[in-house]
């Protein structure tokens, strides 16, 4: 058992050692400048690069082609994506991976082509079917915040006669640019009959997974810019001492790093739960929304407290710090808002007690 755990961890650290050497931190700040206010928005030799490493095919089994790793791994990799603010359909594409077969999933983790899941029809709602329906080969239906959307060549999408793969360049397809607070976009994707193919499957525990990946990405970029404001403490200076002498502001960031670490566990433990198939579903689903609800209030609060740390500054161009609060502002609410996750918390808790 302990010879297994080592291995297990000693995969893991491979995973996020190879992730950070492809997106270093310190230049997340200088690349996220330089792709903002673009379309698609990340670099597709950057994306090309991470698919020759597997990243997309990290959930896919080994017989298929990918390699075979667990939701622990797919957080790895989120996690240094989110410290180094990197705007790859990395969540999106690798849940995309899990539902596909033959050439089309070859393609993707080829880096060829890109698919996304387009499962939203309402904010602050966790059901990916909706009112989306698949009859006699077409797609009816409209999905709305769909990552990655602008880069990708297909969609994903949960109906209810069961998943679809359809093609952006199909005849019934509208695809309209929404931009975030970041510089960067999602897109509100309409089908209007438009032909698709059948896959086998259902989406709900694959947007589990990717719940997980979004509060671990939150967790990276929550690092990094709790990183980033304690090593500005040692350097800005009031009444000719730096100011994090300041007692009050000692206590400030000490309450950050607990909230970080804080959220390092709750995650672990979520990514653990659908490893091992721990518990009942719905115990699963509760430790998924805990996870999300804790990254994303912790992240908002680190946010607003590196923004009041920085001063006013913290929102201007030059400073770097602006850049971690946009992108948490952009995607904190990804994979299910934290509305809708706190909702299902309360009740599965509440079903628990009765």
């Amino acid at each position: 058992m302990t010879e297994l755990l080592d291995d297990a961890q000693e995969s893991l650290r491979l995973v996020r050692d190879s992730a950070a050497s492809v997106v270093p931190r310190d230049k997340g700040p200088q690349r996220a400048r330089a792709l903002r206010c673009t379309q698609p928005g990340f670099d597709r030799d950057l994306w090309r690069a991470m698919c020759e490493l597997g990243w997309p095919g990290l959930r896919v089994p080994e017989a298929r082609g990918g390699t075979g790793l667990g939701v622990a791994a797919l957080c790895a990799v989120a996690e240094e994506l989110g410290g180094s603010l990197a705007p790859e359909p990395f969540i999106a594409a690798a849940a995309a991976a899990q539902h596909l077969v033959g050439e089309r999933l070859a393609s993707l983790l080829r880096g060829d082509t890109i698919v996304v899941p387009a499962w939203i029809e309402r904010p602050h709602a966790l059901d990916p079917v909706g009112q989306t329906s698949l009859r006699g080969g077409k797609l009816t239906g409209n999905k709305c915040l769909v990552a990655g959307a602008l880069g990708a060549q297909a969609f994903l999408v949960p109906t209810r006669e069961g998943l679809a793969l359809v093609d952006r360049d199909m005849p019934g397809v509208t695809v309209t640019a929404v931009p975030l607070h970041d510089g960067s976009f999602v897109a509100n994707v309409v089908f209007s009959g438009a032909a698709a193919e059948v896959l086998a499957g259902d989406f709900e525990a694959t947007l589990e997974e990717c719940a997980v990946a979004n509060a671990a990405y939150l967790l990276g970029a929550m690092e990094t810019a709790f990183e980033t404001t304690t090593a500005y403490l040692t350097v800005r200076k009031q009444f000719g001492k730096p100011i994090g002498s300041f007692q009050v502001l000692q206590h400030r960031a000490v309450d950050m790093k607990v909230q970080v670490e804080l959220t390092r566990a709750v995650i672990n433990e979520a990514a653990a739960a659908l490893d091992e198939h721990r518990g009942s579903p719905g115990d699963r689903r509760a430790l998924v929304s805990r996870a999300k609800m804790r990254a994303a209030d912790a992240a908002m609060h680190i946010a607003k407290e590196a923004i009041q740390f920085h001063g006013a500054m913290g929102m201007t161009d030059e400073c770097d710090i602006g850049l971690y609060a946009r992108k948490i502002f952009a995607v904190h609410n990804d994979w299910g808002s934290v509305v809708a996750h706190r909702q299902r918390f309360a009740a599965i808790e509440l079903a628990r007690h009765d």
